[in-house]
């Protein structure tokens, strides 16, 4: 027992225990991390070659074994988190390739989501909020139904303000980006445009009024609204107006809702 004790109060002994120990240590965190590194983990891949602007299905997902080393961070290793989305419109994703953050997004996220939202002969209509300085807009929302009012100076000087258009279905409001602004919620989106839908002749009208001294700013409704209710043309005498300064082309719509507002 003395010996013993002898022996492992030697300083050379107790040196030489203490690199033993720190070299274990260290191979046994060497070897952890390099079975980490090595060892197979189940990752999602693309079943098939997935064409720009597709939405992604179970069964164009398939999973393969990979060791982790190989995943990076920017990687989509739920499945979950894949389906349902849709490949960029930019992007093609190979068969057998992983699925990346920067190849995935929403469907609204795409550059023509809105214009899939159109009905048969209907146009885009983006409203600048900047130009409305004496109305406030806060708060529209997309599937909101506001009223689109209009005021100009006659040449007599009179002016003449008005409901140009009800039940304007709003079917988007976006940033100056073009980003949809209640896609988030951190606030780091500003309100710019307002975006609707319109039949070819109403288009026509508010596009020409773009070209006169004419104001357009929207109203909000209070739930008072009938969220049925269609699109129409109101004031007879502000269409007149746009009417009677613009030039009618014989490509206009022969059917039109404007001549049936009269």
């Amino acid at each position: 027992m003395n010996s013993i004790t002898r022996f492992l109060k030697n300083k050379n002994t107790v040196t030489v225990i203490g690199i033993i120990v720190i070299v274990g240590l260290l191979w046994g965190v060497y070897t952890y991390q390099i079975n980490k590194q090595v060892k197979p983990v189940s990752v999602p891949v693309a079943a098939v070659t997935i064409q720009p602007k597709t939405q992604i299905t179970a069964d164009m997902i398939t999973h393969v074994e990979v060791p982790e080393a190989y995943i990076s961070s920017n990687a989509v290793v739920s499945e979950s988190d894949i389906i349902n989305m849709y490949s960029n419109y930019n992007t093609m994703i190979p068969a057998g390739s992983m699925f990346y953050s920067e190849a995935l997004t929403t469907v609204k996220a795409l550059p023509n989501y809105l214009l899939t939202q159109l009905q048969e002969g209907e146009y885009l209509v983006t409203y600048d909020l900047s130009s409305s300085t004496s109305v406030a807009t806060w708060g529209i929302m997309p599937g909101d139904k506001i009223d689109l009012y209009m005021r100009v100076t006659s040449d007599e000087g009179s002016v003449m303000l008005g409901k140009l258009l009800e039940n304007v279905e709003v079917l988007d409001v976006v940033d100056n980006e073009g980003n949809s602004v209640y896609d988030v919620s951190d606030g780091s989106r500003s309100a710019s445009k307002l975006v609707f839908a319109a039949q070819e002749d109403i288009f026509l009208l508010l596009l020409r009024s773009n070209y006169l001294n004419v104001e357009l700013f929207p109203v909000q409704h209070g739930a008072w609204m009938d969220t049925d209710a269609s699109l129409t043309l109101t004031t007879q005498e502000l269409i007149d107006y746009i009417k009677s300064r613009v030039v009618q082309l014989s490509t206009d719509p022969v059917s039109s809702t404007i001549q049936k507002a009269q």
